[in-house]
């Protein structure tokens, strides 16, 4: 790899790696911006919901233009976005106004992993190209490591303003990709369905407010879901070609991935409100409880790679899965009790996560043919990102609900939190059946090939 192609993907790391941390640094300011704003959870879930869904439909959509537009020009429009919405956050003087900021950084941050990934493939060699898709995918794990620990300094020492100040550093690189950054031309031919973007944005935006608002909204979401269906059946270019999720075995995959992500991103946001409220800690010491798991992530990623390679995509599932349930359980009974353990049991939740997302994207490259792999894959990326939206507004709603005591083993006075913990295990274990219902597919599947052969 050539100097100046370093330079470039240290850039666009550098970049990418600012979107990663404006996930976790504003969980981490949840309980701040709840105090501040006087919010309740359902409220203050959309500053962390609204993120996440934006930044799914952008990466689709992004996906799709880059076949059209160059890379360079997205990657400076993206960047532009996201920082026009960090610019509103820094000067935001209500609630309403870090809502409209937080649409914005979604949107351009959205596509700065995305374009990241177009990139790697399309300016790097393929003995070039396991590496830089590597570096990209480490920076997203080591922005959600190290925005936990900055969310906490900066909101205790700044305010909550200085989060959105910090990602004006994320220009800081973006001269240097620009110099290096090869330059495209338009393609023609190539058309983007605008009608199935709008009725699919539609679609998500109305299921997640009506299970956060009012259920009334579901009923757009099932109308905007059908149309977008109907649009995608006689567009010549669909925003997202249906006939793919035909494929059974690739649907239930893309359900795991999106109850494993519900089941993460709903704990990520329950913590940093458990421990201001419960164990009533201040925004910094919430930062140093959840940075190991980000960290112990990063560390350990490469081991997952290999454990993936010598025991199946299947038995890591199976496994993660279940250790994923039991630190579920474990926490819903130690609410209350020491942070020490919390981060403990995170660091399992962590990588038991980040294990079943590696076996499952693998295991979409086993199920589709070659030419439906990108496809599947930036699916599978959206799921985790709605995943995340869900998780945070179904769970935030739920700690409203007077839900009673589950769990008699813990003696909290505050149950909601034991009760969420139960909740998100019960989402794992219901991956865990459509992890068998998937496996006994393909068994019989195996079975029907060879009885023809």
């Amino acid at each position: 790899m050539t100097r100046k192609q370093k330079v470039l993907l240290y850039s666009m790391c550098y970049m990418v790696l600012f979107n990663a941390m404006n996930v976790t640094m504003m969980n981490v300011a949840i309980p701040e911006f709840r105090k501040v704003f006087v919010l309740t959870p359902s409220e203050v879930s959309w500053i962390t919901v609204i993120f996440s869904l934006f930044n799914g439909i952008a990466a689709v959509a992004i996906g799709k233009l880059s076949d059209k537009y160059p890379i360079r020009r997205l990657f400076v429009i993206g960047m532009a976005i996201f920082i026009a919405g960090s610019l509103i956050g820094f000067i935001s003087p209500n609630y309403s106004f870090i809502i409209v900021a937080r649409i914005l950084q979604g949107v351009g941050g959205g596509t700065l992993p995305t374009l990241s990934l177009v990139a790697a493939a399309r300016y790097f060699s393929e003995e070039q190209r396991g590496y830089a898709l590597g570096m990209v995918f480490a920076m997203v794990s080591l922005g959600s490591a190290i925005g936990s620990i900055m969310g906490g300094f900066l909101t205790d020492s700044f305010g909550w303003s200085s989060l959105f100040l910090l990602s004006f550093f994320s220009l800081i690189t973006l001269p240097f990709y620009l110099k290096y950054a090869p330059k495209e031309e338009v393609k023609t031919g190539s058309h983007f369905d605008k009608v199935g973007a709008i009725l699919f944005m539609l679609a998500i935006t109305s299921l997640l407010m009506g299970m956060n608002v009012t259920a009334w909204l579901l009923i757009l979401a099932v109308v905007s879901f059908v149309l977008f269906v109907w649009q995608a059946q006689r567009a010549n270019e669909p925003f997202i070609k249906i006939e793919i999720l035909k494929n059974v075995s690739f649907s239930l995959v893309l359900f795991m991935g999106l109850l494993n992500a519900i089941a993460y991103m709903a704990t990520i946001f329950i913590l940093p409100l458990m421990l201001s409220k419960v164990n009533e800690l201040s925004t910094s010491l919430i930062g140093l409880v959840l940075f190991p798991g980000g960290m112990m992530t990063v560390i350990l990623g490469s081991q997952i790679g290999t454990v993936i390679a010598k025991r199946g995509n299947r038995f890591m599932n199976q496994f993660s899965f279940t250790i994923m349930a039991i630190a579920f359980l474990a926490l819903s009974t130690i609410v209350g009790a020491s942070p020490i353990w919390v981060s403990v049991l995170l660091v399992v939740v962590c990588i038991a996560f980040t294990a079943n997302q590696s076996a499952l994207t693998n295991r979409i490259s086993e199920i589709l043919p070659p030419n439906e792999t990108g496809t599947g894959t930036g699916l599978f990326t959206f799921m985790i990102f709605l995943g995340a939206a869900i998780g945070s507004a179904l769970f935030s709603r739920f700690l409203e609900l007077n839900s009673g005591q589950w769990n008699i083993l813990n003696g909290h006075a505050d149950s909601s939190y034991s009760n969420a913990f139960i909740l998100a295990a019960m989402t794992v274990v219901l991956a865990m059946v459509v992890l068998a219902l998937e496996k006994s597919l393909a068994k019989r599947q195996k079975i029907r090939v060879d009885d023809e052969s």
